[in-house]
């Protein structure tokens, strides 16, 4: 009778410890991820981090990658919170949060998880034997300059016209001295340039970018400097002061002054402190594997992950939990 007793305890006990046990596992986490088009070096990013989440996070745990039309897209697809995470560039963030450009009220819902993964840089191009040697140029010689930049509205278009806006100039501008814009998609823009039918492109660039190395063979390029004033300007929409090392490209002798930007991953307000703070644990521990999938991981710190340049956004608590967690914030 004993005996039946304490076994009987005995089981009752294993029961208790196991239902703590479920009681106390880490539920799974489901998330949709806001990524880029199909085909994008963001929708490559998307799928490597996919692997690297679904690697550490709780069983049956779900990460749904969505083709977006990219950072924009992605910063609006957060704040409707259509989407639980996604790949933003900080000047993005930073826009939504004045408002300015294609953000016509304020947001203030995104926060940043893990940021710094690559790195870009302003893109000014002329041909080799253009007579411009700066934007400056344009504005004092009232120069007549076919200038391309993104198709409507997109990321690159906004960018060009900041960076006119930086150097005193505007659409209107080059119109009134004979010059014209062409928003036309980089395929177009890149024949347009080497059939001379325009003299500058302005736009973004990363290391190898294969539309920018293509106008260094044919019909050969040269990038043009920010001045000071012009970073300054953008550097109050989010933009970072960048020098595009000399040799990112055939034949580019020097490097760039300018401003740049990196690609990072934020998450909507709504999300679950715990669940960011696992997001960011798993990006962060996959961030050796991910940098030898990507060259342009290379310059990914763990230090610039949190820095608020590279976020333009409050950081999440779930992530900050996690970089207090190992030492990188007090």
């Amino acid at each position: 009778m004993i005996d039946a007793l304490k076994k009987h305890l005995a089981l009752a006990l294993l029961a208790t410890i196991g239902l703590c046990g479920s009681a106390l596992a880490a539920e799974p986490v489901k998330v949709k991820f806001a990524a880029g088009p199909t085909g994008t070096t963001w929708y490559a990013y998307a799928g490597a981090l996919r692997g690297e989440m679904l690697e550490r996070l709780p069983a049956g745990s779900s990460v749904d990658i969505q083709g977006t039309p990219m950072a924009i897209a992605n910063t609006q697809l957060l704040a409707a919170r259509r989407a639980d995470i996604g790949l933003i560039f900080p000047p993005v963030a930073a826009w939504a949060q004045q408002p300015f450009g294609p953000f016509k009220r304020k947001i203030d819902n995104v926060r940043g998880l893990v940021g710094g993964l690559d790195q870009y840089y302003q893109r000014i191009t002329v041909q080799n034997d253009s007579p411009i040697q700066s934007l400056a140029d344009i504005r004092e010689k009232k120069l007549a300059v076919r200038i391309g930049t993104g198709p409507q509205g997109s990321l690159n278009e906004y960018i060009a016209k900041l960076i006119l806006e930086a150097n005193g100039l505007s659409y209107e501008a080059i119109e009134s001295f004979g010059g014209s814009i062409s928003k036309s998609s980089l395929s177009i823009l890149q024949d347009q340039f080497g059939d001379r039918q325009i003299d500058m492109i302005i736009g973004i660039t990363t290391a190898g970018h294969p539309n920018t190395a293509q106008l260094s063979i044919t019909p050969g390029q040269r990038f043009l400097d920010l001045s000071d004033e012009a970073i300054a300007y953008l550097e109050k929409f989010g933009f970072v002061r960048a020098t595009m090392p000399a040799g990112m490209f055939e034949k580019q002798a020097e490097p760039v002054q300018g401003v740049g930007f990196v690609t990072s991953l934020y998450a909507n307000d709504q999300m679950p402190e715990d669940e960011a703070y696992a997001i960011t644990k798993a990006v962060m521990e996959g961030r050796a594997s991910l940098q030898r999938s990507f060259g342009s991981m290379k310059g990914w710190t763990a230090e610039g992950s949190f820095e608020p340049a590279n976020l333009a956004a409050p950081l999440h608590p779930g992530a900050a939990k996690y970089y207090r967690e190992v030492g990188l914030l007090e």
